[in-house]
C-alpha cells in the first residue's frame, strides 16, 4: 500500500512538473510569436518609407529594412520551434495526468483488495 501511495505522490509530482514546462513553454511561445510580430511590422513600415527617403536615407532604410526582415524570418522559425515545444510539453503534461489517474485508481483498487482481504481474513 505504501509503494502505492509513494507512486502517486511521484506521478503528482510529475504531473505539476509537466504543467509548469507546458506553461513555460507557451509563455515563450507567445512572447516570440509577439517579437515576430512587431519586427514584420516594423521591416513593413521601413519598406513602405522608401518613396520619402533621399538617396543616403534609402540606403540605411534598405540596409535596415533587410536586416529587420532577416530578424523577422529568425524570430519566426524561433515562434514555431516554440509551438512545437509547447505542443510536446503539453502532450507530455497529458500523458503524466493520465499516468497519475492510473495511479491513484490503482491505489484506490489496492485499498479495496486490502480492506476484502480484511474483512475476509
Amino acid at each position: 500500500m505504501k509503494r502505492a501511495q509513494l507512486i502517486q505522490r511521484v506521478r503528482t509530482v510529475e504531473r505539476m512538473q509537466s504543467a509548469v514546462a507546458a506553461s513555460d513553454a507557451e509563455a515563450t511561445r507567445a512572447r516570440l510569436s509577439g517579437v515576430a510580430e512587431r519586427t514584420r511590422s516594423l521591416a513593413e513600415h521601413y519598406a513602405q518609407r522608401s518613396g520619402d527617403m533621399v538617396a543616403a536615407d534609402l540606403r540605411s532604410g534598405k540596409a535596415m529594412s533587410d536586416q529587420l526582415q532577416k530578424l523577422s524570418e529568425l524570430s519566426e522559425r524561433q515562434a514555431e520551434e516554440a509551438e512545437l515545444l509547447s505542443q510536446t510539453r503539453r502532450e507530455d503534461f497529458a500523458q503524466s495526468d493520465m499516468r497519475l489517474r492510473k495511479a491513484a485508481e490503482g491505489t484506490r483498487d489496492l485499498a479495496k483488495l486490502v480492506i476484502a482481504g480484511i474483512e475476509n481474513g
